[in-house]
């Protein structure tokens, strides 16, 4: 069996971002999450930035409450907020608020640094996705942090997974991103297993997407 949550819906690639490009994959694979999910992420679009991600970049950027709950994260504010996982959850919870997609205390988006295969894969059957970190390999061989879009699986008969479906925003990793086209892409078990952190077991690092409409 194949689940994939972002089937007929649209890809997001990073590389045509207006804000920081080169380093948007956190906040587009947020956007494609959500889309997987069922969120109405063409709410989130503002005159000044009609792509969802570069609005929500720039909301992250620019939110007095996200600066100050980043300097509490990391007082120096050596990272970008995007790039500070919990930041990144917070604000995009706060920017689905201000957009009218959640109420008070409600989140669409929960972060936590040991989520179980198990975790990840019950998110994607009630609807969700799950926005991941890991380490891939780019083009000449450079090793690379990198933040994808988990949007379904492929099981065989018995229901073990074989493979993750991926939205990756900067292209096909199998290609080392010379294919630049990184929509649905599967990754073995393996793979995943080694690539996503933390790598190698069982506690994987995740955002988890509930889907639109679910408590």
């Amino acid at each position: 069996m194949k689940r994939n949550n972002s089937e007929n819906k649209p890809y997001y690639t990073q590389r045509n971002n207006k804000l920081k490009p080169n380093g948007a994959c956190n906040v587009t694979s947020m956007i494609a999450a959500l889309s997987a999910a069922g969120w109405d992420v063409d709410k989130l679009a503002t005159k000044e930035y009609p792509q969802p991600e570069d609005a929500l970049m720039h909301f992250i950027l620019a939110d007095k409450a996200i600066d100050a709950y980043w300097g509490k994260v990391d007082p120096t504010k050596y990272y970008p907020p995007n790039e500070w996982h919990c930041v990144l959850a917070y604000g995009t919870n706060r920017y689905l608020r201000h957009c009218g997609l959640l109420s008070t205390g409600e989140y669409a988006v929960e972060w936590g640094e040991r989520r179980s295969v198990s975790d990840i894969q019950k998110t994607l059957d009630e609807g969700g996705a799950a926005v991941l970190s890991g380490v891939f390999t780019a083009e000449g061989k450079k090793t690379i942090g990198h933040v994808v879009a988990c949007v379904g699986y492929k099981a065989d008969a018995s229901g073990k997974i074989s493979h993750f479906v991926i939205d990756d925003s900067w292209g096909d990793y199998h290609t080392e991103y010379s294919v630049q086209n990184g929509n649905d892409i599967e990754m073995s078990y393996e793979d995943f297993m080694a690539k996503i952190r933390s790598c190698g077991i069982d506690a994987k690092m995740a955002h988890l997407i509930r889907k639109a409409g679910a408590k």
